[in-house]
């Protein structure tokens, strides 16, 4: 397994053009990045992974990694997709063209936001502009990459979320809370969750999410994160 840590700040293992078929990790981190979180989808991929920072050192990574794709996660970030700067242009551009070419793309929180809004749904406000956080049980319909309807508890944190869904796609995820949960494309190999799927111990502790116990919610939500995963093996 090979690793590369794409920083702006650190020094490349090897050379852009001798990675092949690897899994992009984007985290738009505008503060910590969700390092645990990385480390443990590092654990459970057999081959290589980028990991890239945007929002705190722009798109050139990206950029310079774009190619020889087996998948791209985007994870979560504080940053609103309504908002227009260089890094989130870049971003739409990047995820635009990976899916013209279906490279499986799988977003979570803000990278599931993303999702429907480039593709033509609306993100906005879901509480009034408060922001919640907590776990909650969320229902998910049939698919490829867990087969039957399941649910489970998976921890959130955020405000907004899709209001208006995207064109060509489908709600595989509700819960009392949210009604677009979870998203998923009728043509293309494009997932897209709202709740923290990737979450672990360290992300509980830097978001002070109320929940005393957590795992369950783990067990789950990594589960889910997991299939995908390994679905591009």
């Amino acid at each position: 397994l090979f690793i590369y840590f794409i920083t702006g700040m650190v020094t490349f293992i090897k050379k852009p053009k001798m990675i092949k078929n690897h899994l992009m990790i984007i985290d738009p981190a505008v503060v910590r990045p969700a390092i645990e979180s990385f480390n443990r989808i590092s654990s459970i991929a057999s081959y290589p992974i980028t990991y890239h920072l945007p929002a705190l050192y722009g798109t050139d990574s990206i950029k310079s990694f774009n190619f020889n794709l087996r998948g791209i996660i985007i994870l979560g970030s504080a940053a609103s997709v309504n908002e227009s700067n260089n890094w989130q242009n870049d971003l739409s551009e990047i995820v635009i063209n990976a899916a013209s070419k279906n490279i499986p793309l799988l977003g979570i929180c803000y990278g599931h936001q993303l999702i429907g809004h480039i593709f033509g749904g609306k993100v906005g406000p879901l509480w009034s502009g408060e922001k919640k956080q907590g776990k909650r049980i969320v229902k998910l319909e049939k698919t490829h990459l867990w087969g039957k309807p399941k649910s489970g508890p998976i921890l959130y944190s955020h405000q907004d979320g899709i209001i208006k869904m995207p064109p060509g796609f489908n709600i595989i995820g509700k819960s009392e809370l949210v009604s677009i949960d979870a998203i998923a494309s009728t043509t293309k190999p494009i997932w897209g969750f709202q709740t923290h799927i990737e979450a672990t111990q360290a992300f509980v502790n830097e978001h002070h999410i109320p929940v005393k116990n957590p795992k369950a919610c783990f067990n789950f939500g990594q589960t889910i994160l997991d299939q995908f995963i390994l679905s591009l093996s």
